[in-house]
């Protein structure tokens, strides 16, 4: 597949008639509803992960956050859809995450204004699974964008879970600072009287944090025995 891409080979036909189908619901939330159907026929719940990344546009984030929050409200309706989640990466430069998650880089004033901007569409999304009372999941990411996603997810518990636990942040386990990352979290979160939403996963960059750590020349983030 990568070396027909890197050919510029047409495998758009190839793809929707294999891999897509075994990874993907639809190109659309009506497209999935066949999907959602069969599945909860089985017993089994749907999560709607609009998973598009690596845009660089604002006018894409915006449509991003749109469709994310068409999600949410799919799930209101929906028994089989028990929450939505989404990834800030889908909403948001990657380089400028970066940035912010870098206590050394000094943000400029556009990139202060952009990284607002990408805040106040984490806060739009969270208040509307707050006004519908649908859990929602903020996915975890690479380690060097994750601090500023982890304040971001902290700070919408603050304004969202004092009655129920709404907002989610995803922990992976397999980084070395996590466990004490968790506690401390927890303990935050009865001193501040709100619920701590938390989702535990084994972590999905191991390959490319060891790549990154050797590159970088500092030690990995995860743990050699998990």
């Amino acid at each position: 597949m990568l070396f027909a891409l890197k050919l510029k080979i047409p495998v758009n036909f190839i793809v929707k008639r294999t891999i897509f189908k075994q990874f993907c619901g639809g190109e659309t939330i009506e497209d999935c509803e066949g999907t959602i159907d069969l599945l909860g026929k089985q017993g089994i719940g749907t999560i709607l992960d609009y998973s598009v990344e690596g845009k660089n546009k604002e006018d894409d984030f915006d449509t991003t956050t749109g469709i994310i929050i068409d999600t949410i409200e799919k799930a209101e309706k929906e028994p089989q859809i028990p929450f939505a989640v989404f990834k800030i990466t889908g909403i948001s430069k990657f380089s400028l995450l970066e940035k912010a998650s870098n206590i050394r880089v000094k943000l400029d004033k556009q990139e202060t204004l952009e990284l607002q901007q990408i805040k106040g569409r984490v806060l739009k999304i969270c208040k509307r699974a707050h006004d519908l009372k649908v859990p929602v999941f903020i996915d975890a990411e690479e380690s060097w964008v994750q601090d500023v996603i982890d304040t971001w997810a902290f700070e919408m518990m603050l304004l969202f879970n004092k009655e129920q636990t709404i907002v989610y942040n995803t922990i992976q386990m397999y980084r070395h600072d996590r466990l004490a990352f968790l506690n401390a979290c927890n303990t935050l979160a009865q001193e501040n009287n709100i619920s701590y939403g938390v989702k535990l996963v084994r972590g999905a960059y191991m390959e490319k944090e060891r790549f990154r750590a050797k590159e970088k020349g500092y030690d990995s983030t995860y743990k050699d025995n998990l």
